[in-house]
């Protein structure tokens, strides 16, 4: 995370990511440490077993997941303070020019050109549900309900929040967030 914030610190460019790397790193420092660190407490507490201590991967994809969505969501909210963490592998991808040949130059490109903003986004949201699977792993060996409920209900709403903002150009001209309201209406069908 020093590394972000030093190069933040000395440059005159706005914060900008540039490989999927980069960002899954930067996730990591934000919110997958988070999560290690909630699973090492939650067993030291007693309130989950010893073993909850040692998946570090299944916490830091569920932290990650969570930090993924909020980027996501937030990119009209983080364009406007010049904070760009939607990596230029992804959006500078010829694979979203219409003619398939010219990369995006510049991220805020996307507030322009609505189609291939919400193709973007689209990739974003596939990039965030890497992480989905392992998220829902982890959740389903926390045992303790006061647990589970603050670990599952943020995991609820991102993916919630995932689908509203899925193909939906309003995102790129306001910022649009899941209420928590609609959160708790969402079902699980079996």
């Amino acid at each position: 995370m020093a590394d972000f914030a030093h190069r933040a610190a000395l440059s005159s460019e706005p914060l900008a990511l540039d490989t999927i790397k980069e960002y899954d790193l930067y996730c990591h420092y934000v919110a997958g440490l988070v999560g290690e660190g909630l699973s090492r407490l939650f067993s030291a507490t007693g309130k989950e077993s010893p073993s909850i201590a040692h998946q570090l991967e299944l916490s830091n994809s569920l932290g990650t997941f969570l930090q993924k969505t909020n980027v996501i969501r937030d990119f009209r909210e983080d364009a406007e303070q010049q904070r760009f963490f939607w990596p230029r592998e992804i959006w500078g991808s010829a694979e979203y020019d219409q003619d398939g040949r010219t990369p995006a130059t510049c991220v805020l490109q996307l507030l322009k050109e609505p189609q291939r903003a919400k193709w973007v986004q689209s990739a974003m949201i596939l990039d965030a549900l890497r992480h989905a699977c392992d998220a829902l792993d982890y959740l389903r060996m926390l045992k303790n309900q006061s647990v589970f409920n603050f670990a599952a209900i943020p995991a609820t709403m991102a993916i919630a929040t995932l689908d509203l903002c899925f193909m939906n150009s309003e995102m790129f001209q306001r910022n649009i967030k899941i209420r928590k309201a609609k959160a708790a209406d969402v079902r699980v069908f079996s």
